[in-house]
């Protein structure tokens, strides 16, 4: 028998009315009716009688109740834990919002080649939401450029996928100047920004001379802000000359810097997700072409 006859008797009892229920389930008050003079026939017996106009249980119907809403229970958890089943052999993967088309290009070659889409959940997403993802298991794997700071890196791992000089980016009207490749002494007297979420433009002090070229930084809450700062401020950024999403701007390789940028792979060590290996080496794979 369909258990809808059941979930209808336990709601027109809880909401002590036909039409209630009715309304509850987006259903007419005849339809739950004609439901629960269907499930008294087969059960063999009244459930339900009117004192005073009030709805009340027969004593058959108490019965009837009580054993609905655990029958409703028992289906409830079991439809969440067959979700949760399936919900292990979808691979979620959060990708930082600085990574452009090409990017995305190589997962869905990967996907087409080697998966179908049913078998994951991408989501593009900042490396504070990133990290917070990954430590408590929201997301399998982060793909960016670093974590956030306060990230505490127990059980997770990572894996560089790509490799590609340190880049500039700039407004379409910057005064810089407009060739394939700049030195970093083009940079200096411009401003310069960068943002924690995007840690290609916090790079590290490798060289003094470079340091002192490039001047403080002022930074921005995000990659879409320091973009903007750039844009109307007539500065620049340092992004990974390949694979920063530069939307309305340009990107400049530097010609006399040789700074590779690495987009990696962070993932939560799980000997159980053996699938997740396999995907972790198939985007290396991938990356690689």
């Amino acid at each position: 028998m369909s258990l809808w006859k059941y979930k209808y008797f336990v709601d027109v009892v809880e909401c002590k009315s036909f039409t209630k229920a009715g309304k509850k389930n987006y259903v007419s008050q005849t339809a739950i009716s004609q439901q629960i003079a269907d499930l008294e026939k087969k059960i063999g017996g009244k459930l339900l009688y009117r004192d005073g106009g009030v709805l009340m249980l027969t004593d058959l119907g108490d019965i009837v109740y009580e054993r609905a809403k655990e029958m409703l229970l028992i289906q409830s958890q079991l439809e969440k834990d067959v979700e949760r089943c399936k919900e292990k052999y979808i691979i979620k993967i959060g990708i930082d919002n600085s990574i452009n088309k090409l990017f995305w290009r190589k997962m869905q070659e990967m996907l087409d080649i080697y998966y179908t889409e049913e078998d994951f959940r991408f989501s593009k997403i900042d490396c504070a939401i990133g990290t917070a993802l990954l430590q408590d298991g929201s997301i399998d794997m982060y793909i960016g450029y670093g974590l956030d700071e306060k990230c505490q890196r127990k059980n997770i791992d990572s894996i560089a996928v790509s490799s590609h000089n340190i880049g500039v980016y700039v407004g379409k009207e910057s005064t810089l100047q407009k060739e394939s490749k700049i030195t970093i002494q083009n940079l200096d007297g411009y401003k310069r920004y960068g943002t924690k979420m995007y840690p290609c433009s916090i790079i590290e002090n490798r060289s003094l001379e470079f340091w002192e070229t490039c001047g403080d930084v002022t930074y921005v809450d995000n990659v879409e802000t320091m973009k903007l700062k750039v844009d109307f401020n007539d500065g620049y950024a340092f992004v990974d000359s390949y694979f920063f999403s530069e939307c309305s701007g340009i990107i400049y390789e530097i010609e006399d810097i040789d700074m590779p940028q690495s987009i990696q792979v962070f993932y939560r060590k799980d000997p159980t997700k053996k699938k997740m290996y396999d995907v972790l080496s198939r985007i290396k794979d991938i990356m690689k072409n």
